[in-house]
Parts: structure tokens; C-alpha cells; sequence
């Protein structure tokens, strides 16, 4: 790989250098003026005429670029014209040498195109993966944080650092904010190491920055609570190691539980506060984390300061799933009788789905889905034929949570119909229509399994696994290793993703849900 140390393509010319642009311009042959402003005392070999042009052809970009830095675009273009002979702009040209002389360095605005402030190299790099303005990188680096540049293809650790500790430097112009181009947070690839490391907090609206559940300390004795209460903490804690859950499964209930408790302690409540109200401030809150300062960065790794408990905004989707992971560890808490609030409110969040909203205008018709599963019928990849699948049997009324714990098993075919019967609390049966079945027989096909397949193979499982840690452990289960709820989710929205970039005219917001609720 390629490293490219020029961060600043342009610098100020010299008053020598400004001196061969001039002469340059008033038509002074180039052997010339290399003799008298560009020769080497040191250097016995006099330059040719072909070296001399190509050296002030060098300074004549360099000038070009300065008045670009300086939005001078009048005195570039009339540079850029510029091949070694006086002409009727000459007079022109030394005037406006003279104004440029008399400015001092140039400062970058967030709409200067990279190529006026990084060398050739380095800029075309940047504008093939679509950075083409100062503010596309800010914006880069302040999304992804100090690992922004592993998203530019070509762009190694060395050239990181360049680039970085360049944008450290700037400010932007009065005329914009004047503030830093970005983010304290972002630090060149070699300052990684050494940010500083992450201070437990307690709990509380005068928390300096957020901290993850691992790092969080009981509440202060000055909010409210019980004598024999246990802290918000402690019931949190409880919840999450109740039962053996998956490394993935945990790390997502940990996230919400910890905006949670981040979230209330800033609110100066606690878990028995929760009411109706409460929780659709909360979902609100989740469209909108403010202030984002405090709320939201870029991935990072939770024993750093830096670490914020999002990224950005919530989508409705993401919003929807959190409030279920939280009426879930509430109802958890609540049947345990580890939670002193009413179980009235424990159920609310279902009911407060109107307050995350929609993904857009509009709504799904049944024609829409019916054209969905049309289109994934005629698909022969077997990542479609198991979406496939997964639609129709959310179609017949089963919830993606209940297709990822039940098993191959679970399916009995009598003479005229075939259900689904599981056992989770209590024994469950459920129909399945005709051509749900031949999809799921189908599908068993495809990854290997035989019309009677062996004990607790999952229902729907894929038929590879990316070469990751935990692609692996699944492939090491065999057939029993599935799809879980959010993999069931991903793939049928990855499906409608394909299928809607299919189509004329642009379709509503999907969800998974839909396919069972859209309107006919």
C-alpha cells in the first residue's frame, strides 16, 4: 500500500518563486529564468528548457492552488491558461501576482475541493471513495471517529496520520462557526493508544460524560430512594445474569439497559418512577439523544472516555426494539418482584408504539407484500429461499422471536393440514398454509436435511457462515445452530431492500411486521 505524507498540497509561494511566476508571465524565456532565479550554485549541470518549464509549470500550479485557497478563482483561471508568453493579460497577471503576494497562508473552507489542500496522490484517493470537499472528510471523521480513514480504500495508517493531525490543526473560517474542523474525540492513529481511559462515574444528572454499565457506580445518596430498595443498578445487573444468554444477545440488552439507567439518572428518576408518560419522553428521546454532545460518537471501545452511549438518532425500527428489550426486563423484574412498579406500566411499551413512529409517509398495501413474496418465490439463492420462508410463516401469525427458539421437530403434517407445535411456558400449535410448508421443505433441502431431520435442528437456519469467531461456533452446532430473531429481521429486510431496488416507483417503509399487518 501506497502512503502519501502530503497533507498540505500548497504552501505560499517565496518572493523568489513569486518572482519566476512573474517573469513567467511577462514572457522571459524559461532558460532564462532558470539561470537567474532556479539554478543550484552546488550544481555544475545547467537545466534544459524542457526542465526549466516543467519546474515553473510546478510553482504555476502551486500559485493556482493558493488562489483557490484564498477563493480567488478569477486570478487561478488565469494562471491556469498561462504557457510561457506575454500576451494582452499580461499586465493583468503581474497585478494580480502582486495581490496574491500580499496574502498571508491560506485557511480551508469546508467547501474547498481536498485536491487544494492534499498532494495529487492523496487527493485522488480520497475523491474515489467519495470525499471530494473538506467537509465530506470532517464529516467522515467525525462519524467514525479516530478509525475513519479504514473506510478509504488505499488509505494506510501513515497517510492517517498526516491527514489527521492536519484536520487537528485547522479551525474553520469566521464565516462558517470558527470551530474545530472536528471532534476532539478523532486523534491521529499513533494517539489511540493513549487516550485516556474511561473514570467510573455514579449515577447522576451531574455526570461530566456518560459511562457503560461496567463502569457505572451506585446512586448518590441524595436521590430519592428506599431504605430497603435495591439501586436501579443492582436490579439492572440481576436481570442481565438471571440466565445464560448469548455473548450477542446480552451485549444488546446490556446497550439498552444501560441508555436506560444513563438516561433516568440525568431525569433524576428511577425505575419505579416509570410511568406512561415517562416512557414516551423516552422514546422520544431515542428519535432525538440531546444534547448530542454528551449522548452521541462514533464506536468506540467502552474503557475510553470518549465512549458515547450512540451513535446517532435512532431509526423507528431501532427505537421499536428497544422499548421491547426494556418492557421485557421490566416484566422480567416485575414477575421476579424485584420491581415495586405497577404491572400496568410494565405493559405499556407494546401500547406506546405510535410514539416511535414511522419510517416514512405512507403505508404498505397488501399488493406490495403480495408482490414481495411473488418476487422471492422466483429467487433460487438460498438466502432468498430461506427469507422466503420466514415471510410466509410471519404471514401465518408467528413472531420472529418464536421462529429462532423453535425446531425442526416441531412440525406435524396430519392429512389435510400442517402446524407448527412448540413448547415454551405452555404447549403451542399453530397452522401453517400450503405454501408455507413447501417453502420450509424446500428450504431444509437446500441446507442438507432430510425430510425427518434430527433432534433440534433449528426451523430456519443459513446454509453458510461468514469466517468470523462466532460464524464458526454456528458451524461447529451443525443443524442446530439458526437463525435468531435479529438475523430473521436483517435477512427479510435485506430481501426487501433487493426487491424494492427492483421496482419503477418507490415503496413505503418496511418492517418484518408488516408482512402480516399491511393493509389489504
Amino acid at each position: 500500500m501506497s502512503e502519501d505524507h502530503g497533507a498540505s498540497a500548497a504552501t505560499k509561494l517565496t518572493r523568489t518563486e513569486f518572482a519566476v511566476v512573474r517573469a513567467y508571465a511577462q514572457g522571459m524565456r524559461p532558460v532564462d529564468i532558470a539561470n537567474r532565479y532556479l539554478s543550484d550554485p552546488d550544481d555544475d549541470d545547467a537545466l534544459t528548457e524542457n526542465q526549466a518549464i516543467a519546474r515553473i509549470l510546478a510553482l504555476r500550479d502551486r500559485l493556482v492552488q493558493f488562489a483557490l485557497q484564498h477563493d480567488r478563482p478569477e486570478i487561478a483561471e488565469m494562471f491556469e491558461a498561462l504557457r510561457g508568453r506575454s500576451d494582452v493579460g499580461m499586465t493583468r497577471r503581474v497585478d494580480a501576482l502582486s495581490s496574491l503576494e500580499g496574502l498571508g497562508q491560506g485557511r480551508p473552507a469546508s467547501g474547498h475541493e481536498v485536491g487544494l489542500w492534499f498532494g495529487p496522490s492523496l487527493a485522488r484517493r480520497l475523491t474515489e471513495a467519495g470525499i471530494h470537499k473538506i467537509s465530506d472528510l470532517a464529516s467522515l471523521a467525525n462519524a467514525r471517529g479516530s478509525s475513519w480513514w479504514r473506510a478509504v480504500p488505499r488509505i494506510g495508517p501513515k497517510s492517517a496520520e498526516v491527514i489527521t493531525r492536519w484536520m487537528i490543526e485547522q479551525r474553520r473560517p469566521p464565516k462558517d462557526d470558527n470551530k474545530a474542523l472536528i471532534e476532539a474525540y478523532v486523534v491521529a492513529p499513533s494517539e489511540v493508544s493513549r487516550r485516556p481511559a474511561i473514570i467510573p462515574l455514579p449515577l447522576g444528572p451531574q455526570m461530566a460524560y456518560p459511562v457503560p454499565l461496567e463502569h457505572m457506580q451506585q446512586q448518590p445518596s441524595d436521590l430519592p430512594t428506599s431504605g430497603t430498595a435495591r439501586s436501579d443498578l443492582e436490579l439492572v445487573r440481576q436481570w442481565l445474569d438471571a440466565k445464560p444468554r448469548s455473548p450477542h444477545t446480552r451485549s444488546s440488552y446490556r446497550k439498552e439497559a444501560e441508555r436506560l439507567l444513563l438516561w433516568l439518572a440525568r431525569e433524576r428518576l428511577r425505575l419505579t418512577d416509570i410511568t406512561v408518560e415517562s416512557l414516551q419522553r423516552y422514546a422520544a428521546f431515542l428519535r432525538a439523544p440531546e444534547p448530542a454532545a454528551f449522548w452521541c460518537g462514533p464506536a468506540s471501545p467502552r474503557d475510553r472516555v470518549h465512549w458515547r452511549p450512540f451513535e446517532g438518532p435512532l431509526g423507528a425500527s431501532s427505537q421499536a426494539a428497544a422499548l421491547r428489550v426494556i418492557s421485557a426486563m421490566l416484566k422480567s423484574l416485575s414477575k421476579a418482584g424485584l420491581f415495586e412498579g405497577s404491572i400496568d406500566i410494565v405493559e405499556t411499551p407494546e401500547a406506546d408504539a405510535g410514539a416511535v413512529g414511522s419510517d416514512g409517509p405512507g403505508g404498505l398495501a397488501r399488493s406490495d407484500i403480495d408482490g414481495f413474496l411473488d418476487w422471492l418465490g422466483r429467487q433460487v439463492e438460498p438466502k432468498w429461499q430461506a427469507a422466503l420462508a420466514a415471510a410466509l410463516l410471519v404471514r401465518d401469525g408467528f413472531r420472529l422471536s418464536e421462529l429462532a427458539s423453535i425446531p425442526c421437530e416441531a412440525l406435524q403434517v396430519k392429512e389435510f393440514e400442517a402446524c407448527l407445535s412448540w413448547h415454551e411456558a405452555k404447549s403451542r400449535s399453530r397452522a401453517i398454509a400450503p405454501d408455507t410448508l413447501a417453502s420450509l421443505q424446500k428450504h431444509w433441502v437446500r441446507r442438507g436435511l432430510t425430510a425427518s431431520p434430527p433432534p433440534g435442528a433449528a426451523l430456519l437456519g443459513p446454509t453458510g457462515y461468514p469466517p468470523t469467531r462466532r460464524g464458526t461456533a454456528k458451524r461447529l452446532a451443525g443443524p442446530a445452530a439458526g437463525y435468531g430473531a435479529s438475523g430473521l429481521d436483517q435477512l427479510l429486510r435485506a430481501a426487501w431492500k433487493t426487491y424494492a431496488g427492483t421496482q419503477p416507483k418507490e415503496l413505503p417503509a418496511f418492517t418484518p411486521r408488516k408482512i402480516r399487518s399491511a393493509a389489504a
